[in-house]
């Protein structure tokens, strides 16, 4: 009922006439939110989509003419794809969910059950978008072989070339998918500042100088609550900071692209805490300490952290971790570069490992990794 009454509608029929009559319109989206109840449910016929938690799916209609004809059926002129939404966990949305990838392996940091639209699309690209261009080509092939005949020679230029790139970027984007899909989600860490130490510190960057003690509310300085909530501020850092500084993965899980992935993802994290460790703000407040005589907030700060033992782990690790060469593996789409790509790897690993102290209960792991990647490629371009 509620489906029905968004289409007949003013809104709904209007977007429909359009998306029927406007040549330039190719897609028209039916969304379905839920409410925050579970039960209130409302359907919004549209050209756009809009992500927000309550969004439960779309069915996307795609034209595959220019103009619907009312004397053809319109089952033939347009196309249907299911499109989930972070509201479809729930039991009533079968209609508009859709498969979830084949990787059982894949982590999901956090624990939340909602949809990862990553999944979706690379299920949409692995088991709909590349069988079917595959078996395209395949039939496609054949047929012109049996055209012309066994001996016949064929001077096509886009066949021989434009075909096998498009398999290539296809696997591309299919491992591009895949690789957000695993990522692990390394916390955002934003340091908390209180508000007389922005003030100030906004103050003195209008008046173009440099935010000092001396820029503080003498006042302040004597306050001892001001000067406890700043303490508070430090210990609470901390406790951020060590969240991500003692982040670890375990190597015997996953694949190949989760340890890289993990490893290049926690330079960056720790790289953004450093610039904000690095920002005007933290420096006042710490300074602000550092005069009042709480030593024990500042002291010690840096080693409570653990950061320069997390971002020297890091980096040490990264030596072997970047430029690693295992997308040439998962893009592989024929034997001769899945051998290839094995050579690239192993001989990285052979030069890295020299220079790093990346551990041998990692590395035996992750070249264990390597071989179920190596497998399940090979088996992908055997069975096509």
């Amino acid at each position: 009922a509620a489906l029905s009454e968004a289409i007949a509608s003013a809104e709904g029929l209007g977007a429909c006439q359009t998306f029927g009559t406007d040549s330039s319109v190719s897609a028209l989206y039916v969304s379905r939110d839920i409410g925050s109840d579970g039960t209130q449910v409302k359907f919004e016929v549209s050209f756009e989509l809009a992500w927000k938690p309550t969004y439960a799916g779309s069915v996307a209609v795609i034209k595959r003419v220019p103009v619907i004809d009312t004397h053809e059926p319109v089952a033939r002129q347009v196309q249907a794809m299911n499109l989930p939404g972070p509201a479809s966990v729930s039991g009533n949305n079968e209609a508009f969910t859709a498969a979830s990838a084949a990787d059982a392996d894949t982590e999901h940091v956090g624990g939340s059950s909602s949809v990862n639209p990553y999944e979706a699309l690379h299920a949409f690209m692995r088991f709909a978008v590349s069988p079917y261009f595959n078996a395209y080509v395949s039939a496609k092939e054949k047929a012109e072989q049996q055209h012309d005949g066994p001996g016949g020679h064929r001077d096509d230029k886009d066949a021989q070339q434009g075909v096998p790139m498009a398999k290539k970027k296809l696997a591309e984007l299919e491992l591009s998918l895949l690789h957000l899909q695993q990522n692990v989600d390394i916390p955002e860490t934003v340091l908390n500042i209180h508000p007389d130490i922005a003030r100030t510190v906004a103050d003195c960057r209008q008046r173009q100088q440099r935010a000092t003690v001396d820029a503080v509310d003498p006042e302040l300085l004597l306050d001892s609550g001001f000067l406890n909530q700043l303490q508070g501020d430090v210990n609470g850092w901390i406790k951020e900071i060590q969240k991500v500084a003692k982040l670890d993965r375990e190597p015997a899980s996953g694949t190949t692209s989760q340890e890289i992935n993990f490893w290049v993802s926690m330079e960056r994290a720790l790289e953004r805490i450093e610039e904000q460790l690095q920002s005007d703000e933290i420096v006042l407040t710490m300074d602000v300490l550092k005069a009042a005589k709480r030593f024990h907030a500042t002291v010690s700060f840096r080693t409570d952290t653990g950061l320069k033992e997390a971002a020297e782990r890091v980096t040490r690790y990264n030596v072997l971790m970047k430029d690693f060469p295992v997308n040439e593996l998962l893009a592989a789409t024929d034997i001769g570069r899945i051998s290839f790509s094995i050579e690239q790897i192993f001989a990285h690993i052979n030069k890295k490992l020299k220079l790093t102290a990346y551990p041998v209960r990692r590395a035996l792991p992750l070249v264990e990794a390597i071989s179920r990647d190596f497998n399940g490629q090979l088996i992908k371009v055997l069975s096509h």
